[in-house]
């Protein structure tokens, strides 16, 4: 579909408060809506970022406000009540600064209401009715009432400016559990199961739904098979709402829960409809198997990494989403420096619908894999090589570092970042390959993904060296060996590899200071 002129730069500027963009707007957006997810606040004390966020929101002029679940961490009342505060502190009497209504999408997530209680968040909790009385779960109704002024249904839908969103609680699906003193509980005995409530709500609306424009629908889990697709295969059971959405082409779905940065592509995805994966206020995760990842399934790896996690807890992350006659707009900001993450995702509509009613829809992810341009290091690019005799290694458990020093060999390198003929660099792939003498190939030793150390904030950020690190007990001694890296972008495409300098390692290393 083409543009006029006016939508081009309607959707394709640079949103003027967040990039400092001069450029004039020509067409107004029809609808504006700001959208957080997953900002997990526990005490007044964390909530900073969260009101950031709000007043961004606020200086932005959004129509609606989405909070895409886990506004809180241990599920206490105490928890939601500074989400409330913070909320009418920026939009008292739910409006903005100028005086214009804003209208709350918010849903919860499993923290907010998933049944479990974390010994945590109150050490003198010594009893099941103690945890009754302070979780947030077993009162939600009459809090919500209370906290937000509206009533919390399972599911229930909403009408900005003629657009419909329907908002999609968390339900209770697990199986009941016990009180066990100071452990987690699953399911206390005083909450009972409860059911999907999607398909039979999407089935009793349908007839009402338009067929000339997009509707919106809201939860807080991403769906298997859509964003981020199989990045996470433990939650396969989580694709019965993307069979019903399959049937409405005209539907956009916002989700969260994973903690995905929004600089990674894959988290905008278009089938039979188009999902958007809405990242995390309150800090962010990776996918498995990265030497400085930050992922609950590399926990109690065996053996340890031999790098400590990124800096994740103190990304924040948020979008704008403009809605045009002929698209959307996703403008993905870095909260915490106030610049864009990156490009614009432009989602075109076609009469109405998210995706083409023919063709390859514009984020199909095969498609794109495909398009993709692989990142490129910088002429002049160079790989350096340290021994660190005082290393250290993470612990068993995956989270903290191991005490003891280590003898290890850092591999750095520049980071690549986006220009003409090159995509930002998602991760490196980092090996250690011998060169037998008798031989002319080489033989790899080891293989590695790391990740730039601030490939998650915005790229004007990304500017420090990345390192990777090798034990130096695992490198083969007295033969040749090179480092050699290579730049990835998400979709798995590499550019062109630098290398290190030949060298060899002494047989015995020498002791530890």
């Amino acid at each position: 579909m083409l543009y006029t002129r006016k939508e081009f730069i309607a959707t394709g500027a640079a949103f003027a408060g967040v990039a400092g963009s001069a450029l004039a707007v020509c067409e107004a957006a029809a609808l504006r809506v700001g959208i957080v997810s997953d900002i997990h606040i526990t005490y007044v004390s964390t909530a900073g970022a969260f009101e950031k966020t709000l007043r961004l929101f606020d200086r932005e002029k959004v129509d609606a406000v989405m909070i895409v679940g886990d506004f809180i961490n241990w599920g206490m009342q105490r928890e939601m009540e500074v989400i409330s505060k913070t909320w009418y502190k920026v939009f008292p009497g739910d409006m903005r600064s100028d005086g214009v209504k804003v209208v709350k999408l918010f849903i919860t997530g499993n923290h907010d209401v998933g049944g479990f209680y974390s010994p945590h968040a109150s050490p003198k909790v010594n009893s099941r009715e103690d945890v009754e009385k302070l979780c947030f779960v077993a009162h939600r109704k009459e809090y919500w009432r209370e906290l937000f002024g509206e009533e919390y249904e399972p599911i229930s839908i909403k009408t900005i400016k003629g657009y419909q969103f329907i908002l999609r609680n968390w339900f209770l699906e697990g199986v009941k559990g016990e009180w066990t003193g100071r452990a987690k509980i699953l399911m206390p005995p005083y909450l009972t199961p409860e059911k999907n409530p999607t398909p039979d709500f999407m089935a009793k609306i349908a007839g009402d739904l338009p067929a000339d424009r997009p509707f919106f629908y809201v939860q807080h889990e991403y769906m298997y098979g859509t964003v981020m697709h199989k990045l996470r295969t433990m939650d396969q059971k989580l694709d019965t709402t993307a069979k019903v959405l399959s049937a409405f082409p005209n539907c956009l779905a916002l989700t969260g829960h994973c903690h995905y940065t929004l600089t990674d592509e894959r988290s905008i995805w278009q089938g039979g409809f188009t999902a958007v994966n809405c990242s995390s206020g309150g800090g962010t995760f990776t996918p498995q198997g990265h030497e400085n990842g930050r992922c609950i399934q590399d926990f109690n790896r065996d053996p340890p990494f031999e790098m400590g996690m990124t800096s994740c807890n103190e990304i924040r992350q948020a979008m704008l989403m403009d809605v045009f006659s002929y698209s959307f707009a996703f403008k993905k900001i870095d909260i915490v420096n106030d610049m864009p993450l990156g490009p614009d995702w432009i989602v075109p509509l076609f009469g109405g619908r998210t995706v083409p009613p023919s063709g390859t829809p514009k984020y199909d992810f095969a498609a794109r894999a495909a398009s993709s341009v692989a990142p490129q290091f910088a002429e002049g690019a160079k790989v350096e090589v340290t021994e660190k005799k005082n290393g250290h290694r993470r612990m068993a458990n995956g989270r903290d570092m191991d005490p003891a020093p280590r003898h290890q060999i850092i591999v750095s390198f520049p980071p690549v970042v986006s220009t003409a003929t090159s995509e930002r660099a998602y991760d490196f792939s980092v090996t250690a390959e011998t060169r037998p003498q008798d031989r002319m190939w080489t033989s790899i030793v080891q293989e590695k993904r790391v990740y730039s150390p601030n490939f998650s904030r915005s790229e004007a950020m990304d500017v420090n060296p990345v390192e990777c690190a090798f034990a130096y007990e695992h490198m083969p001694k007295k033969q040749d060996i090179r480092f050699v890296v290579r730049p990835m972008n998400c979709w798995g495409k590499s550019g062109e590899p630098i290398y290190s300098e030949w060298m060899r390692f002494a047989k015995v290393p020498p002791p530890v200071a």
